[in-house]
């Protein structure tokens, strides 16, 4: 069945439809680039200097690597984590939208994903660190 974490679960019956549809919580990152242009049309502020640093999803665990530039650690551990993580920012809100009865196995059809997507990239978060003063 190829289809995202919310609409298995909408087709499956989990989650009614209407209740997926209501659901609105965007996750997005600007770009250097897009930061530095919001700060010069804003105006108020001169921007100095900025900088982007990337740290992995599973920043937390003491991963080794093997020389190669690749982290050692099973894979199932490493999506555990990452699922954890999720779970424990965004819990409060999918239970109040969903219910507590689907949240368990969301999270576990959530942590399948990671392990692919693990397998396939290196999942990073991009950090934007500024110096700005007021004009």
């Amino acid at each position: 069945m190829d289809c995202n974490m919310w609409s298995c679960h909408v087709m499956q019956s989990l989650i009614e439809e209407a209740k997926l549809e209501s659901v609105n919580m965007p996750r997005y990152g600007a770009t250097a680039k897009e930061v530095e242009e919001l700060i010069e049309a804003e105006g108020s502020f001169t921007l100095h200097k900025l900088e982007t640093f990337k740290s992995r999803w599973d920043e937390g665990l003491k991963l080794k690597e093997n020389g190669n530039g690749d982290f050692v650690l099973d894979i199932d551990v490493r999506a555990n984590f990452i699922a954890k993580y999720v779970r424990a920012t965004t819990e409060p809100f999918l239970t109040a939208r969903f219910g507590e009865g689907i949240i368990d196995e969301l999270f576990l059809r959530f942590r399948k994903k990671v392990e692919k997507l693990l397998e396939e990239e290196k999942l990073e978060h991009t950090y934007l660190v500024m110096f700005m003063t007021t004009k």
